[in-house]
């Protein structure tokens, strides 16, 4: 199983789908797909997949995004889902949020496909997020 490739090919057609139905419900933000690869100067390599979306209103003080992202880890050796989650960039933001995975786990067929079961839940929190920061008023 060639990790990132598996990655990509589970979670990026799903993502780009969501950032569609995002774009049509929030045309006032900018959203973005990507896949991307960390650690690269390390020997500890690993992979991401997101659906971002950036606030142009953000006020310095507020995060300017929130992500859905999708990670493993430690590719070339043992490779570990490490992350299925809705995060906020630095600064202030809507509490709301999502961690998948409490801890890494063993990167097999089974795995990515729990995990890849379980992201409506995250897709249905990334909205939340999105519709509290559209609604934050004055006091975010």
């Amino acid at each position: 199983m060639h990790v990132v490739a598996e990655l990509e090919n589970t979670f990026l057609p799903l993502l780009l789908e969501a950032k569609v139905v995002a774009e049509s419900a929030y045309p006032q933000f900018k959203f973005n797909v990507g896949s991307s690869s960390v650690g690269g100067k390390t020997e500890y390599q690993g992979h991401n997949v997101w659906l971002e979306c950036t606030f142009p209103d953000a006020a310095d003080h507020e995060a300017d995004s929130v992500a859905l992202l999708v990670g493993v880890k430690h590719i070339t050796t043992q490779p570990k889902l490490c992350d299925a989650s809705v995060e906020w960039g630095n600064g202030h933001h809507p509490k709301v949020s999502l961690e998948l995975l409490e801890e890494p786990t063993l990167f097999t067929e089974q795995a990515l496909q729990q995990t890849a079961a379980r992201l409506p839940e995250l897709l249905q929190v990334f909205r939340r997020a999105l519709e509290a920061w559209a609604v934050r008023g004055a006091d975010a």
